[in-house]
């Protein structure tokens, strides 16, 4: 009789915690954070002389995997070092969520990136990533026309003949 008392009272712990486990996935919530910038070389990722956008509109969208309606979409704002921080609620581990651009706050920097113009994120803690905040790849925009000296940081970094 003892050893059926331990027995149910080990179920009793077991379920206690696996309950609350089971329903924390609603309340959850996760920051993200990335940057916005300006690409004066039309090259696509970060250089020497790319700077930040204050201001850029960003977007987090997440959809169903075979869909293309959204199912989830917050906005977010980049401050003067042209940072964004999102707070995303709830658990999407079985959407794809994007953070993507919007409209450029600098007219000298008009044009959204082809490459960059959106990062992937994972707002789920069910595969293998730890802690709520996700880093997001940067996105932004390019300029018209080349900066001149975009040719010798290009060189600088073993880029020739663009």
């Amino acid at each position: 009789m003892a050893n059926h008392a331990g027995v149910m009272a080990l179920f009793t712990i077991i379920v206690s915690i696996a309950i609350p486990a089971a329903s924390a996935g609603k309340g959850e919530s996760f920051v993200v954070e990335g940057k916005v910038y300006c690409d004066p070389c039309r090259i696509q990722f970060p250089t020497k002389l790319s700077y930040p956008l204050a201001n850029a509109k960003v977007v987090l969208v997440c959809r169903e995997r075979e869909q293309t309606a959204e199912s989830y979409k917050v906005e977010g704002t980049s401050d003067a070092n042209g940072r964004y921080t999102i707070t995303a609620t709830g658990d999407h581990e079985e959407e794809i969520c994007d953070v993507n651009v919007t409209e450029s706050p600098d007219s000298k920097c008009p044009e959204i990136m082809d490459d960059e113009r959106s990062a992937r994120v994972s707002l789920t803690d069910k595969n293998g990533v730890r802690g709520n905040i996700r880093e997001a790849n940067p996105i932004g925009f390019m300029v018209k026309e080349v900066d001149p000296r975009c040719k010798e940081i290009l060189a600088d970094i073993g880029i020739i003949g663009l």
